[in-house]
């Protein structure tokens, strides 16, 4: 009896293995239809034209390693990886001389919070601010300070 069940195992296998042999030969056809739209099939339709696809597509499960593929000119690539650093190089050499910038310009801003602080409005009149709202002002002076200055 158990021979009878791998008599049938075997041959279910092989009934299988045919089946994808015949499967993976089979033609791929590729037609447009009178409405413009792309069509694929294992066979050509009989009211378009189609153009077969065989020997013109890889393979898309195969056991092999897929190769390295080469770059067509490495001249051009190494000067695109080259281009890509100096234009990155240069995006961060602008990022610290804004910084920079910021950081001076917040030190300045504090200094004079430091001192007695006046404020002149449209018509030239003088007015201060409270010592409370001095204090909140140099706070966020001082934040930016740490922020922009490190």
């Amino acid at each position: 009896m158990l021979g009878g069940i791998q008599m049938v195992g075997r041959l279910v296998m092989m009934g299988i293995a045919l089946l994808a042999l015949n499967a993976s030969a089979e033609e791929l056809y590729r037609w447009v239809d009178k409405d413009g739209k792309v069509h694929f099939g294992d066979r050509p339709p009989v009211e378009a034209k189609a153009e077969s696809l065989e020997g013109r597509l890889k393979p898309v499960n195969s056991a092999a390693p897929t190769r390295k593929q080469d770059f067509p000119d490495r001249s051009r690539a190494g000067q695109i990886e080259r281009e890509y650093a100096a234009r990155k190089q240069s995006e961060q050499s602008k990022a610290r001389q804004q910084r920079q910038i910021a950081c001076a310009r917040a030190r300045k801003q504090l200094k004079i919070l430091k001192g007695p602080v006046y404020f002149v409005d449209a018509e030239g009149n003088e007015s201060t601010i409270s010592e409370r709202q001095r204090q909140v002002e140099a706070r966020k002076l001082e934040a930016r300070v740490r922020q922009y200055c490190g």
